[in-house]
């Protein structure tokens, strides 16, 4: 497994892979995703900016995505963040396909950008978690991510997490 940076000829398998993802969230009773989010605009608006990163097996299968960019949601500004004196990264759109889940590809993929933020200069990483997908919440627990606060979108709380780099 590589990981690259996505570019638009990737846009139709990221299309793809988010679609197995959110059937395979339904299957688990996770109604986090759907047509509205995250949707194609938004995938190609992270392309452009040169934020979204994808896990390539040998074989140029495309196993998982991740985006790390410093958008910050309005409902961030709600939060009573730990570290605040420096610039943070956030961590967007973590997907991995559902016949590779349990590999570690997400774990390689959070280490990635960890790594990459800190590269250039950021204390620290934030993100938000659906609080009913409890697998995401403790994975990003064991890597050492910490909540912060929450905050209530349409399909229901979000934990924001953040750690120091």
């Amino acid at each position: 497994m590589v990981i690259i940076k996505a570019t638009e000829k990737h846009l139709q398998s990221i299309m793809s892979l988010c679609k197995d993802c959110s059937q395979n969230m339904m299957n688990n009773s996770i109604d986090q995703w759907d047509d509205i989010y995250p949707n194609r605009e938004i995938f190609l608006n992270d392309i452009t900016d040169n934020s979204l990163y994808l896990a390539v097996s040998d074989k140029q299968e495309i196993l998982a995505c991740i985006v790390l960019n410093e958008h910050q949601d309005p409902e961030y500004g709600e939060i009573r963040w730990k570290y605040n004196e420096d610039k943070s990264a956030i961590l967007h759109r973590l997907m991995v396909h559902p016949k590779y889940e349990g590999k570690g590809i997400a774990k390689e993929l959070v280490k990635y950008v960890e790594r990459l933020a800190k590269e250039n200069h950021y204390r620290s990483i934030r993100l938000d978690v659906f609080s009913k997908n409890l697998r995401a919440v403790s994975f990003y627990k064991k890597l050492g991510y910490e909540v912060a606060g929450e905050f209530q979108l349409r399909k229901g709380r979000f934990f924001c997490c953040e750690k120091l780099l």
